[in-house]
Formats: C-alpha cells, structure tokens, sequence
C-alpha cells in the first residue's frame, strides 16, 4: 500500500498551532510542531493541502503507484522562522529608543513598516501562501 510521510519541523510563529491537512478536499488530520505522521492510502491521484485559520498552501499534487511513498514537509511561509523573532527583536529597539532616549530612528521604523507589510500580505492576498508543502 502507498504511503504519506509528512513532517513538521518546529517554528516560532506557528508553534502552538497545528496545521490541519487535506487530500482530495477531505480532511485526513491535524500536524503539530515537530511531528511526523504517516498515512497509508489505496494507489491513485492525491492532492495535498495544508490550512490553519483562513490561511493555507497552494495544493501539491502526485500520484502514487502499488507500494510507493512521498515523503512531504510543510512548514510556514518563506523566512518565517526568522521573521518573527526579527520583527519582536526590531520594534522592542524601537520603542525603547523612542521610549527612554526620545529617539525616533527613522531606519529601524522603515525596516519594521517593511516587516509588517511581509506580515500582512502573507495574511491578506497571499493567504494561500502562507503554508508551504514540498516533496522531499
């Protein structure tokens, strides 16, 4: 029988959610951080998709044979396990210079008006982006 490996790895920003999991539109299961399920499924046509809240991935589709397995990751949007701790780090500098020393810093208020600009596409028109899948 074909089997479904997929494989978490752990991040910041989704680490107390977990992601629910599509093949062919019926929902098969929910992922945690740092968790690997498996799925064992007849031959046939599949695709896969990931969601968690009004976000998701684009769908990855593949077909799978007597006895083969695909072995997939999903995981968050491009950079993002470094984009959030980067965007906390960045606007606690801020506000305390802003805050203790009354210093406006014009280079770090665009570099996080551009991190919240990654953040909100990716949860506006991007929606579909935010997750990943890749074939391992």
């Amino acid at each position: 029988m074909p089997v479904i490996y997929i494989q978490r790895d752990s991040e910041w920003a989704n680490k107390m959610r977990n992601f629910e999991l599509y093949l062919n539109g019926t929902k098969i299961g929910d992922i945690g951080d740092h968790e690997t399920k498996k799925y064992t499924v007849p031959p046939g046509v599949y695709s896969l998709e990931a969601k968690i809240d009004w976000c998701g991935s684009q769908p990855l589709a593949f077909t799978l044979g007597k006895d083969e397995s695909i072995h997939v990751q999903v995981s968050g949007f491009v950079m993002s396990k470094f984009f959030m701790p980067s965007a906390m780090l960045i606007a606690i500098l801020y506000f305390f210079l802003y805050l203790k020393y009354d210093y406006n810093s014009l280079v770090l208020g665009v570099i996080l008006m551009v991190l919240l600009g990654y953040l909100i596409f990716f949860l506006s028109f991007g929606r579909n982006y935010y997750l990943r899948l890749e074939q391992k």
